[in-house]
């Protein structure tokens, strides 16, 4: 694929991926869901090197799409926890190797550890309910 078929845009929010051969935007979200967050599965889909698509992404939104992809999956596992999906459920569907991988990452990512987030959001649900 030629440099210029593929690009990164940010619209109404949303990461995009444009590619010559297809009509419409791609959302490059539900791309990395359905390649479980994998750089690999996310290249083979918009059809470049990792190397090309960093390119393009730093180019396009201004960072890696190693660092875009954690932040994916971050956000898919604060939705996950917040619906009361366990831990280790949550750890296994966002494809990381065990609970514990899943928890380190969590917390450096969010700063709390994913219990204490459970509990928190279960606190807030309650208190709403109660109100």
């Amino acid at each position: 694929m030629k440099r210029r078929d593929v690009e990164i845009i940010q619209r109404d929010g949303r990461i995009l991926v444009l590619l010559a051969r297809e009509p419409l935007p791609l959302s490059l979200s539900q791309i990395a869901r359905e390649g479980d967050y994998r750089m690999s599965c996310l290249c083979d889909r918009v059809g470049v090197s990792e190397r090309h698509l960093r390119r393009v992404f730093e180019e396009g939104i201004g960072i890696s799409p190693k660092e875009w992809l954690r932040q994916e999956r971050m956000v898919a596992a604060r939705k996950l926890l917040r619906h009361g999906s366990p831990i280790k459920e949550v750890a296994i569907d966002l494809g990381f190797s065990n609970a514990k991988v899943f928890s380190r990452d969590f917390v450096s990512f969010h700063g709390v550890r994913p219990t204490d987030f459970q509990r928190k959001e279960s606190e807030h649900v309650l208190r709403a309910i109660m109100a």
